[in-house]
């Protein structure tokens, strides 16, 4: 905004394009002072919107960043308590989703939205159907916009996005997803630009390439993954897990020898290239901190582990995997990022997750299992994976069981919530990054909406240099580095 102006700008947003009956709008705001809060409203006739709040990108030096990383909201599941939660912090700079921010099923295939009811409104999806069309799409996505608590987030801080699987169909990939069948929902690829089509016209971010003129087509090159700088202290890279380069998942889960094939890709080489240079870029431009926002677990989450015995066995290790839709099923791409982050001696690497609904803390290991010989490797960095807004985890007591036994062969797993709905609260200054897992207390009560339960929360923090993660959670007795870290309840405070 500029004072000569009485600190307004005002943009007309035209109607560029028309399809199918529906006119979009956009613009682009000339260039804003750096680190600043903008104000904003729309103004379409005699209807004005509400206030809205952005932020421009800071320059260096910065202190500290503040944000949420929040993932899954499925809208017949649940009220969207955890955006309301997200919404009454008043020093965030940003909020980071995950992915699934739509899903695209019809009611009673994945909640039942009827049984949802505030102020004689239901949650039941529109429309009725999973999604296919274009109009599906857009349906859709209007009627989470209509969500009086997601719009509120959406006024209040600016949000950095990526699609996951659902914003399309579930365990999409490529060339086809798991819950596309072409005998009656049509051409994949045609489904799957409808729904970015969709996705763009809907959701707070630009097209990295132009289109063409009176057009909503995406460009075909599919690209969602981009770099954010803030100042000198982090840079947050945005990857696409999902769809740009992905192979199908594994056949068989746990004991698919396919997820050791060299030639399996899950980012795509162009992505893979680009991420490289991103990640020597964040180095030699001096980032403190280097974070990667993507879709799927990224640590290793097994039921046993056999150990490597050399690169010709390789296939002997790691054979029983709990999910091949995570990195897990695509282990060699994992060891060329890995290996890549070693070889350029980039330091303080954090991977943000979504997608499966449950919280966990994990230090990155090469071979984590070797700690449970006792050998105490360096970790390259560490991942902080969000629980869901509204989609379900584990259910009651296999939540607890699991939590309790699977650090036994996972010992590189310093925490895990299999079951709440919450966010995770990231605050990065240059010593450290905390990451505080922060839950609701109920989905489906109207009257609870935006009430913390407070005795659930958890914070971990990761010192500089270091990677290995550290329980500051008041009461909690924390884990000893290098065994497996069993949870206990806990201590009285106070």
């Amino acid at each position: 905004a500029h004072q000569a102006r009485d600190w307004t700008v005002k943009v007309d947003l035209g109607n560029v394009a028309l399809y199918e009956g529906v006119r979009f709008g956009e613009g682009r705001m000339e260039a804003l002072p750096a680190g600043s809060d903008i104000y904003y409203r729309f103004v379409a006739g005699s209807q004005l919107s509400r206030i809205g709040r952005a932020s421009t990108q800071r320059l260096a030096p910065v202190a500290q960043a503040r944000f949420a990383v929040a993932s899954c909201s499925n809208l017949p599941k649940g009220f969207f308590s955890v955006y309301d939660m997200i919404s009454q912090q008043d020093d965030l700079d940003f909020v980071v989703h995950l992915g699934d921010y739509i899903y695209e099923y019809g009611e009673g295939e994945y909640g039942e939205g009827a049984a949802l009811v505030r102020d004689g409104e239901n949650r039941i999806p529109e429309p009725t159907h999973e999604m296919v069309s274009r109009q599906d799409y857009v349906l859709r996505h209007a009627q989470y916009k209509r969500d009086r608590e997601l719009q509120a987030l959406h006024a209040r801080f600016p949000m950095i996005a990526v699609w996951d699987d659902h914003e399309i169909t579930n365990d999409a990939w490529r060339e086809g997803a798991e819950n596309h069948t072409t005998a009656t929902e049509g051409d994949y690829q045609l489904r799957k630009q409808n729904a970015i089509r969709a996705y763009f016209n809907w959701m707070p971010l630009r097209e990295q390439f132009p289109r063409q003129t009176g057009t909503l087509l995406p460009d075909e090159r599919e690209v969602i993954y981009r770099r954010i700088r803030v100042g000198d202290l982090m840079d947050l890279i945005m990857l696409d897990t999902r769809i740009v380069g992905r192979d199908q998942q594994a056949a068989l889960p746990t004991f698919d020898v396919s997820r050791f094939d060299p030639n399996r890709s899950l980012l795509g080489d162009t992505q893979r290239t680009w991420l490289q240079l991103q990640l020597l870029e964040a180095k030699n431009q001096g980032a403190q901190w280097t974070f990667l926002g993507q879709q799927v677990m990224f640590g290793q989450l097994n039921l046993l582990e056999l150990p490597r015995l050399g690169l010709g066995d390789l296939k002997l290790d790691n054979l029983v995997a709990l999910n091949m839709d995570q990195w897990d099923g695509y282990a060699v791409e994992r060891d060329r990022v890995r290996e890549f982050v070693r070889s350029i001696g980039l330091q303080n690497l954090v991977v943000l997750t979504g997608d499966i609904h449950t919280s966990w803390a994990i230090e990155l290991y090469e071979n984590p299992f070797l700690l449970l010989g006792g050998v105490l490797g360096k970790p390259f960095g560490v991942e902080f994976v969000a629980p869901s807004v509204t989609s379900p985890g584990f259910p009651d007591g296999a939540a607890e069981l699991a939590s309790t036994l699977l650090p036994l062969v996972n010992p590189h797993i310093r925490y895990s919530e299999l079951k709440t709905h919450g966010y995770v609260l990231v605050t990065v200054t240059r010593e450290k990054t905390v990451a505080e897992w922060r839950y609701a207390t109920s989905i489906t009560d109207p009257a609870q909406i935006g009430v913390e339960d407070l005795a659930k929360r958890r914070t971990f923090e990761v010192a500089a240099g270091n990677s290995r993660l550290t329980d500051v959670t008041p009461g909690v007795i924390p884990c000893i580095p290098g065994l497996p870290c069993i949870p206990l309840p806990p201590l009285p405070v106070g």
